[in-house]
């Protein structure tokens, strides 16, 4: 699974010629690997985890998000509630429980990873894109952790709101739009200043917060 991510993310900014000619040499190798790959970046403008989900059906049945609930992450905070989950990571919600400070943070794990260590090599890959960001509009990064499962994960912002899809369904008014189209548009230029593409940008990975503004998440496959 893991090697079909790295695939797709050395793959997905190629053009089409490109993509092809190396999955036909992909195929001389592995072609079950060649076929789900080429199936991903036929349909790359859909929900990366709309994709990999039918793939991996028969895991996603047997994995139950609910057994992170409980664990203690750095010794310091509980995860508490599970906030969503996709086809390539489950996020959690977790508190601060030391006494010191009332504090709620995000906690990201990656699904698709088939061990401890292949998920710390994509969560430092997305931590650091997340540590090179300092935008008020995008999710901000606060550290990589453990829980006490020594499973790896990525601490990140807590932003209270609703996906974009669902605030759009609410029939937003036009200046409500308009200010989740400024700060969208304000925090894509601030990725792009810094030479980052975010690659998977859809309605389900965007939040609107309490303020009615647009904030980013999940860097999972940005280049």
């Amino acid at each position: 699974m893991s090697e079909l991510y790295q695939l797709f993310s050395e793959f997905n900014p190629l053009p089409l010629e490109k993509q092809k000619k190396k999955i036909e040499l992909l195929a001389t190798k592995n072609q079950q690997l060649a076929d789900e790959l080429a199936n991903l970046l036929t349909y790359s403008n859909t929900k990366i985890s709309a994709l990999i989900e039918p793939l991996y059906q028969s895991l996603a049945e047997h994995e139950d998000g609910q057994t992170r609930i409980g664990r203690l992450i750095n010794n310091k905070y509980k995860i508490t509630k599970l906030l969503g989950q996709g086809g390539m990571s489950d996020v959690y919600l977790a508190q601060r429980i030391d006494g010191l400070i009332n504090h709620t943070v995000a906690i990201k794990y990656f699904a698709l990873a088939d061990s401890n260590n292949t998920a710390l090599k994509m969560i430092k890959k997305e931590a650091q894109i997340l540590a090179d960001l300092d935008h008020h509009h995008i999710a901000s990064f606060i550290d990589i952790s453990h829980d006490n499962h020594q499973e790896p994960n990525i601490m990140m912002e807590y932003i209270d709101g609703i996906t974009l899809y669902e605030f759009l369904n609410t029939s937003p008014s036009e200046e409500a739009k308009e200010q989740v189209n400024t700060s969208l548009k304000s925090a894509i230029e601030h990725a792009k200043s810094k030479g980052i593409e975010h690659g998977d940008l859809s309605k389900n990975n965007v939040l609107v917060d309490i303020n009615g503004n647009a904030n980013i998440i999940d860097f999972d496959i940005a280049r």
